[in-house]
């Protein structure tokens, strides 16, 4: 136990002051309120860039309305018209079909045709019948 450092307890409370000496708490404390002011502002900044972004938001869905309102109708009509054309080009086939059917000529009918209405036209005379060929051997 001979050589143990003694401590020297003036020397230590001086280095203690020396520290709280070098802290100034004035100095600190504008510095913290120089930050938070800095702080404030930007958050300043940033809400008026977002009410500027809802604002330019607001004018754009405004301006999307007043197409619509322009353009909606006329789309609407569209639509009808083109169902209606939709409904039109379903109904062209079968009308087609009906009409070919129509116009095809019918086959023969298996029941005798009726006697001709007698015609105001003066007869023509007969022909007679020709002799029969004698059959060729």
């Amino acid at each position: 136990m001979a050589d143990q450092p003694q401590l020297d307890i003036s020397k230590l409370v001086t280095d203690l002051l020396a520290v709280l000496r070098s802290i100034d708490p004035v100095g600190e404390g504008v510095k913290l309120a120089e930050q938070g002011r800095r702080t404030v502002e930007a958050l300043i900044v940033a809400l008026e860039q977002f009410g500027s972004t809802m604002d330019n938001l607001n004018q754009a869905a405004s301006r999307v309305n007043r197409l619509l309102d322009d353009v909606e109708d006329p789309i609407r009509r569209i639509a009808g018209m083109a169902d209606q054309t939709g409904s039109l080009l379903s109904f062209l086939p079968n009308l087609a079909n009906k009409a070919m059917s129509n116009l095809a000529p019918k086959p023969a009918a298996s029941t005798p045709a009726a006697p001709a209405a007698p015609s105001t036209a003066p007869a023509a005379p007969a022909a007679t019948p020709a002799a029969p060929k004698p059959p060729s051997a």
